[in-house]
């Protein structure tokens, strides 16, 4: 199957925001069990708390919008880096950087692995931007909570995680929430036009135990899929 990874950069951090070693470590295990299995892939990184760090020092510094996303990206570029480190020869040794970039490697054996690529998009939308580009249909969407609920189970005990949404029903789920460099919300609207326009779904899937991606894969024990609206 031809499919790309998103790994949020919530994961990447332990408690005292500090990169959480064993965790990349875990991922990267996982990850060559899933292309052992015969899955073509392409993993796209996000900045998590160093993201947001930066971020907040750049605005002290007076940063524009244009500036503090480039330091947003920056992030996810070290994160990325991290993980092509933990592959090792199973990746390609640096960051993918563009588009372009993108499509001369893509018979290049190795695994590819990218973090942002322009200011004003977050690390989702550059996910299902690379699917619609490598023709994958599934997105899985890696994150620190089980899948997308019908409310922010932070606040609301009651809670309600959805098993199966259309893009459109996810639509209404993220409207409120605003989309800020570091902080961007768990898929966006430009994400979201870019999956429903390739017809792409999105599979949530909690990866605080980086095993579960496999899982997801052989077993189908998927958290919320997010399918795409009659068009």
């Amino acid at each position: 199957m031809k499919l790309v990874i998103k790994i949020g950069g919530s994961l990447l951090f332990d408690e005292d925001e500090q990169f959480d070693i064993a965790r990349y470590q875990g991922f990267a295990n996982a990850i060559q069990q899933i292309k052992e299995l015969g899955h073509n892939i392409v993993l796209v990184i996000g900045g998590g708390v160093l993201a947001k760090s930066l971020v907040k020092n750049g605005k002290l510094l007076g940063a524009n919008r244009d500036i503090l996303d480039q330091l947003g990206i920056a992030a996810t570029w070290v994160c990325a880096q991290l993980m092509i480190t933990a592959l090792r020869d199973v990746a390609y040794p640096t960051p993918i950087m563009s588009e372009e970039q993108l499509a001369n490697l893509q018979n290049d054996e190795r695994l590819l692995i990218l973090g942002g690529l322009r200011p004003g998009q977050s690390t989702n939308a550059v996910a299902a931007q690379v699917a619609e580009l490598t023709n994958s249909k599934i997105l899985l969407n890696v994150t620190d909570v089980e899948g997308v609920y019908d409310s922010d189970p932070k606040e609301f005990t009651q809670a309600k995680l959805l098993s199966e949404i259309t893009i459109d029903q996810l639509r209404k789920i993220i409207a409120p929430l605003e989309s800020q460099p570091g902080t961007y919300p768990l898929f966006d609207k430009p994400a979201l036009d870019i999956i429903q326009r390739a017809q792409i779904e999105v599979w949530f899937v909690n990866g605080t135990t980086p095993e579960n991606i496999v899982q997801a894969l052989e077993k189908g024990k998927i958290g919320t899929r997010i399918v795409p609206s009659e068009v």
